[in-house]
């Protein structure tokens, strides 16, 4: 019985040696996005999901990436139809003519509570996608938003303001 139980061992040893040979550490450094948009980044030091969220964590900065729902994208408010309008009107003030008055009440909430530095705002297009970004320095903390065929992307990073703006240079078409 004795001898069985080392042979088992051994067996198992040799399985995970054989296993730890074969196998890489998982080594990301791009976040596809959609079949047009992907986003690269160098070699984190963890990739973990929690819920609906992607975390990515580097040694000095770290980002998370989650689709938008527009029915629970802000409580009890179902934006389905004009979530790319109310988005917008997060970073642009002029979308929120296209709003109705109470919406765009809510929207000036949420970009203060954002707290962007008014210099750091961008609205950018990549093909059809729609990108609007800004950074809060005082945080250190910035909010991506990728207005895609099918989808909002949200990005939220935490980190300094040349991460943020490397992140947001970097995210590109396929």
């Amino acid at each position: 019985m004795d001898e069985r139980l080392k042979s088992m061992e051994k067996m198992i040893m040799s399985i995970f040696i054989a296993m730890t040979l074969f196998m890489s550490p998982a080594n990301a450094d791009e976040l596809v996005l959609s079949t047009n948009i992907k986003v690269e980044y160098p070699s984190p030091v963890l990739i973990g999901h929690i819920g609906g969220s992607l975390v990515v964590k580097f040694k000095d900065w770290s980002f998370s990436h989650e689709n938008l729902d527009p029915k629970t994208f802000y409580h009890r408010i179902d934006l389905t139809g004009i979530e790319n309008e109310f988005i917008k009107s997060i970073f642009n003030r002029k979308h929120k003519s296209n709003l109705p008055e109470w919406l765009i009440n809510i929207s000036a909430k949420i970009s203060e509570g954002m707290g962007n530095d008014p210099h750091s705002v961008q609205s950018l297009k990549l093909g059809k996608a729609e990108i609007y970004a800004g950074y809060n320095s005082k945080m250190e903390q910035g909010q991506v938003f990728i207005l895609d065929d099918l989808t909002i992307h949200k990005i939220a990073m935490s980190g300094s303001k040349e991460k943020f703006t490397l992140m947001v240079k970097n995210i590109m078409e396929r």
